[in-house]
């Protein structure tokens, strides 16, 4: 697949998730099977989820689309953000053989994380061009 198209479809999935976060926190609470144990920690909870499953995944998923415009230019931007997704897939996986079977919808989760990530991973190995983009230097200035 075209690596300007993978990205920005990883990139739109994850505007998607974190303005889902932003906006309908106990929805994505109740997605992920979590709730609110106590009542007067309810703002925090919220807060939390709207923080990390919101703020950061909306960064994420913008700085992907920013990248998908030139994935030739930014692979190492790419390959960061495809590693992150493969390090919660990680994270997942790890509480997976510590704490049980996380359940289908655990094992989904894990499945998504490891193919947005390793696609974007893919992308940034597969695109044409350096990892980094060689530093440019301005002509001297006569003094």
């Amino acid at each position: 697949m075209n690596p300007r198209v993978t990205a920005a479809i990883v990139g739109v999935l994850t505007l998607g998730l974190g303005l889902a976060g932003l906006l309908y926190p106990t929805r994505v609470m109740g997605l992920l099977g979590f709730t609110i144990v106590n009542a007067s920690q309810a703002a925090a909870a919220l807060g939390e989820v709207r923080a990390v499953y919101g703020g950061l995944f909306v960064v994420i998923g913008v700085y992907t689309l920013l990248a998908a415009m030139r994935p030739a230019v930014p692979r190492a931007r790419i390959l960061f953000i495809g590693l992150m997704w493969l390090g919660v897939c990680g994270g997942r996986l790890l509480g997976a053989s510590i704490d049980g079977n996380p359940g289908l919808f655990g094992w989904l989760y894990a499945a998504i994380e490891l193919l947005m990530g390793g696609s974007l991973v893919a992308t940034a190995l597969l695109a044409r061009g350096p990892v980094v983009a060689p530093a440019t230097v301005a002509p001297a200035t006569p003094s």
